[in-house]
């Protein structure tokens, strides 16, 4: 009896030192706001659309404004990927017929790059820096994706 009883105080133990690891692993961002919200759908081609997750960010001087920190892409209802941005993801457009999206990312200040992603593949396709003014040669996908920019309202 005196073996059974400490038995279940080291496995509740064991129980509470593991569930405490696992929440000061988890960032700080995802435990004070765990229900981001959703932006606005944008329909793309082929049943695709698309919206970013947007949260505050403590400590980042803009209180409860929330912020665009991934963007999420499905098909016919079925998510497709989530995309993290490096810092945020300001925005972005479909692309190649919906195989591809282009989107803007990077922290709040001094740095901007326009990266193109493969949906099928998973994986970034191209990056550009948007920050400073574009070369000449910019690719047909970083245009489109900057003059969409240009378009929303601010």
């Amino acid at each position: 009896m005196y073996f059974a009883s400490r038995r279940r105080i080291l496995i509740a133990l064991t129980v509470l030192v593991f569930e405490f690891s696992v929440w000061c692993q988890t960032p700080q961002l995802t435990r004070q706001h765990s229900n981001p919200t959703k932006s606005d759908y944008i329909q793309g081609p082929h049943g695709y659309e698309g919206w970013t997750l947007n949260s505050p960010v403590p400590g980042s001087g803009y209180g409860d404004e929330k912020l665009p920190l991934t963007l999420v892409v499905a098909r016919n209802g079925h998510i497709l990927r989530r995309i993290s941005g490096d810092g945020f993801v300001w925005n972005w457009i479909f692309w190649a017929d919906g195989r591809q999206v282009a989107y803007e990312s990077g922290p709040l200040h001094f740095g901007l790059a326009c990266v193109l992603y493969d949906l099928k593949k998973g994986r970034e396709l191209s990056r550009v820096d948007c920050y400073h003014d574009l070369p000449q040669n910019a690719p047909d996908w970083v245009r489109a994706l900057e003059s969409a920019s240009h378009k929303q309202p601010q």
